[in-house]
Formats: C-alpha cells, sequence, structure tokens
C-alpha cells in the first residue's frame, strides 16, 4: 500500500506539475506540497518496506508507544527445564590459585592501562588487544566497575560477562548507544547485581561474519571462548570459575551468546539471549560450502539430544521476524540439566532499544539466581533476592533514573510471573 500511494503521489506531480507552471504564490505553494508529499510517501514506503523485513516494529501503534510512551500488554516470565540454581557447579575446586598466580600481570596491566584512580559511578572503558592465532590482535573493549581501581578493594576479584554486538556493530556498541557500564551500575547501586567485568570481543574482524565460531580458515570460536578468557583471567582481578562467567547478546550477537556457552560449558554457566537465534547466518557466505553447517551449530537440535548444563535468558519478542517464534520454541523445549527463562513481549519488533530496555530484567535475573553475580558477593549488609518468581505487588523496578519512552514500555509490560 505504502508503495502504491508513492507511485500515485509521483505521477501526480508529473500530471499536474504542468497546471502549477504560474508565478504566483499558489502555484509556488502547490509545487512545493506535491514535491513534499512524494518525498515523504517515498520515504515512508522505504522504510516499510525495510521493516517488514526486519521486524522493528509491530505495527503504527508500537511506533508510536516508542516515540511516544504509553503502556504495552504484559509480559509474562517462565522457566522451563532445571532451576537456574542446578546448573552451577557444586564440587568445592579450593581457592582461586589465579590470584597469586597472575598478581604481577594484574598489576602491571592496572599500570599500564593508566587506569583512573576514581572513574566516577559509571567506571570505566578500556580497549585491549588479545592476540588470535593469525598473530594480529584481537580487538577486545572491557569495562571496569568503579570499585576495580579503589585502593581499599584491591584484592576482590569480579564475576565476568563476556558480550557480544549485533550485526552491523562492534565492541564499542556497548558503549554507546547501550552504555552498559551505566546499566550495571544503576543495578549495583540498587543491590540487584554484584557489578562483573564487562568483556567485548571484536568477532567480526575486518567485516568478516563469523558467526562466533571455527570454520575452514577461522578459530573465531575458539578465540571468544579460550582466548579471550585465559587472557582476562591473566590480566585482571576476576574469578576463573565457571559459577562466575555469563555471556550476552544481541540480535547476532545473542546468537554468538547461546552458541559459546552451549558449546563450551566448561568455561560458562550463564547466557543472556537478546533476539538471537539458535543456528549460524552467515551474511558474507557459508564458510562450510557443501559439506553443511556442523550439527554441534545447532541449538535447537543440541537443546533436544544433549542439553548442556547452562542456564539461559531468552527476550521473545513475538513481532520480532528473526527471533521471535525461535526464541519461543528454544524457551518451550528446555529440559534438564538446561535450563531456560523466557520473558515475552508479544508486540514488540528488532531493535535496539527494545534489547536495551530488557537488559536490566536480565541482569537482574543473573544477579538474584547465581552466587557470583549476587549483590551479597560484593559486600554490605544488603540481601539479595532469593528466587524468581514473584507472586504478588509490584515487580522490582531495574531501571532507576531517567528512563525511555521504551523503558516505559518495557517497565508497564514486568510480568507477573508464572511458574510451570
Amino acid at each position: 500500500m505504502a508503495w502504491l500511494l508513492a507511485v500515485a503521489a509521483f505521477a501526480g506531480v508529473v500530471l499536474v506539475w504542468p497546471r502549477l507552471a504560474a508565478r504566483n504564490v499558489w502555484a509556488v505553494v502547490g509545487r512545493a506540497g506535491m514535491q513534499a508529499l512524494a518525498t515523504v510517501l517515498a520515504i515512508v514506503a522505504v522504510a516499510a518496506t525495510l521493516n517488514q523485513q526486519n521486524g522493528w516494529y509491530a505495527g503504527w501503534g508500537d511506533l508510536g508507544h516508542d516515540m511516544f510512551g504509553g503502556n504495552a500488554s504484559k509480559g509474562v516470565e517462565q522457566t522451563n527445564g532445571a532451576n537456574p540454581a542446578d546448573v552451577l557447579s557444586t564440587h568445592s575446586p579450593g581457592a582461586d590459585q589465579t590470584a597469586v598466580q597472575f598478581a604481577a600481570t594484574r598489576a602491571l596491566t592496572q599500570q599500564q592501562l593508566r587506569l583512573k584512580a576514581n572513574p566516577g559511578a559509571a567506571g570505566q572503558y578500556v580497549d585491549v588487544r588479545v592476540p588470535r592465532s593469525d598473530g594480529r590482535g584481537g580487538a577486545v573493549m572491557i569495562w571496569l566497575p568503579q570499585s576495580y581501581t579503589d585502593a581499599s578493594q584491591a584484592n576482590r576479584t569480579y564475576p565476568v560477562i563476556e558480550v557480544f554486538h549485533g550485526i552491523p556493530g562492534g565492541p564499542r556498541d556497548w558503549r554507546h548507544p547501550i552504555d552498559i557500564g551505566r546499566i550495571v551500575s544503576r543495578l549495583a547501586a540498587r543491590r540487584e547485581i554484584n557489578p562483573p567485568i564487562i568483556v567485548a570481543p571484536n568477532y567480526t574482524p575486518d567485516g568478516d561474519d563469523t558467526e562466533c565460531v571455527n570454520a575452514p580458515g577461522s578459530t573465531m570460536g575458539t578465540w571468544l571462548t579460550q582466548t579471550v578468557p585465559d587472557w582476562v583471567i591473566s590480566h585482571f582481578r576476576v574469578q576463573s570459575s565457571r559459577n562466575s562467567w555469563a555471556t550476552m547478546g544481541l540480535s547476532a550477537g545473542g546468537w554468538c551468546s547461546a552458541v559459546t556457552a552451549m558449546t563450551t560449558p566448561q568455561r560458562y554457566s550463564a547466557a543472556i539471549i537478546l533476539g538471537g537465534y539458535f543456528s549460524p547466518l552467515f551474511g558474507t557466505g557459508n564458510p562450510f560450502g557443501k559439506a553443511g553447517i556442523p550439527a554441534e551449530y545447532n541449538l535447537l537440535q543440541r537443546e533436544r539430544t544433549d542439553p548442556p548444563r547452562i542456564a539461559a535468558w531468552v527476550q521473545i519478542a513475538g513481532k520480532d521476524v528473526l527471533s521471535g517464534k525461535v526464541s519461543k520454541q528454544f524457551a518451550e523445549n528446555a529440559r534438564a540439566p538446561m535450563s531456560v527463562t523466557s520473558m515475552t513481549w508479544p508486540d514488540m519488533g528488532h531493535r535496539m532499544d527494545v534489547w536495551i530496555a530488557a537488559m536490566p530484567y536480565a541482569l537482574q535475573w543473573l544477579g538474584a539466581s547465581f552466587p557470583a553475580f549476587s549483590p551479597s558477593a560484593a559486600g554490605g549488609t544488603g540481601a539479595p533476592r532469593t528466587g524468581l518468581r514473584h507472586t504478588t505487588g509490584q515487580s522490582p523496578n531495574p531501571h532507576p533514573g531517567p528512563i525511555t519512552a521504551t523503558e516505559r514500555r518495557l517497565r508497564a509490560a514486568k510480568p507477573v510471573v508464572g511458574t510451570d
């Protein structure tokens, strides 16, 4: 319909233009108005086509709510499979020897990076390069909480969330527009989470869509799940246990979050998946060719036949044409020892501000489910929440401070939690 209107407007310009050839005011206004109308309708037609292909907005109402705010129907949070706490390693590994083993390297790294002694409540971002198998340094952006450089907490160690950007995009997306440091800091101030170190590796070097996996000519999967974590452990004051490591990603990065955690459960205990999918979608050509994509990267099948011992938090946007249905399927098919907690908003699409606004709920879940991410692990007297299920009253507000229109929508949609 939008294209029909655009074509009709263009035809109208061609047919009526000669009649508006006069030089009086009304003729000039008429010509300007027709040009403006044709241009606007053409832009609307292009935008509608792109929206249909990408599922950004569910409809005009969704767009209006995003621009001007308003209420949305309530979402639903549900856990399938195991309880999230059941995925944690229960054996006692003893003291974390990395604090002693890498003490000198960690101290030297802090000195070389010239970290700010007091970066403010929002913490600080640093850029580093981690060696890859090709001999080149892979770009990694790291966020450190304010307390990291507090001299009185020099022996404190931190959990880690390895995060993955979307495509197109890069690690710096986590600084702007997301500003993950601000989100984490505000939740930490409200004692919703023990602030982790955020590690954002670039899995799309030179624009190559690696889909975060090992493939002919690429060992990206190994770099992300082994090289980067090992490097971070040796250079920063982080905890090495799998119970202290999680992943998070959006869109293509949501796939990366899922595949890294599900194929390397010995490293990660949790994954947060925002607008993701569950088999690789190579944008620059399938590197596996006629051999086909290996079965280990079919995560829906893996979930059914060999579920790993991890917990996942999955955002389901009902109008997201890329992720909505498959995320719902992924959540519903979960079985022990895997745990999948999903949160559903039926009338939202596939776009950045939806994922940003959903992140606090996911991080709140992480803080409630995993002791390493619990606010009690950071010290102090506040007690962490002890469960995922709220039975009455208003759910905790994970969005302190000013909020956007989309955040208002998600706040209004914060679910009354159901149980299985």
